[in-house]
């Protein structure tokens, strides 16, 4: 037999390792309240432009995915985002929940935002149409955090 027909031979002898099994997900399971309380929890503090309230929904090394641009990592980075948002507009989002589940150390919602983004100083306002998924996981004490939120526009914008 060849060298390439024993390598055959060994690899195809070799037990096959099965597959782990799918996270469950459960929309009615424990913790699938907080996490749809998160959901609604940062709409709120962003209509109030609460910044120090938004931020504490993500986890320190959180990951923000804008549609178009590149990944903002962690916590930190994405303040000056939050900031900037907030001195030049005031946001009138509705929120709208179209999916929540959980698991014992992930969870997801996803969702949709509308509303519109209020300029403070003059200019239209900008209205929303967004699609998100915003994964979540626990904390070491247990408050469930965002740890990846992405988002995409679910209509062509307006033209100007």
């Amino acid at each position: 037999m060849t060298r390439c027909g024993w390598l055959v031979v060994v690899f195809l002898s070799r037990p096959v390792a099965a597959a782990p099994p799918a996270q469950e997900c459960r929309p009615e399971a424990t913790g699938a309240r907080e996490i749809r309380d998160v959901a609604s929890g940062i709409v709120a503090a962003d209509n109030r432009r609460d910044i120090d309230r938004v931020l504490a929904y993500y986890a320190a090394d959180a990951v923000l995915m804008p549609p178009g641009e590149a990944p903002v990592v962690g916590r930190d980075r994405i303040r000056p985002r939050y900031e900037a948002l907030f001195a030049t507009f005031t946001p009138e989002i509705e929120g709208q929940i179209e999916e929540a589940c959980v698991g014992s150390s992930v969870g997801f919602v996803r969702g949709r935002n509308g509303g519109r983004l209020v300029p403070r100083a003059s200019g239209d306002s900008r209205v929303l149409d967004d699609a998100y998924l915003m994964l979540l996981r626990p904390d070491a004490q247990g408050a469930w955090r965002i740890s990846h939120l992405m988002w995409h526009r679910r209509s062509e914008p307006a033209p100007r």
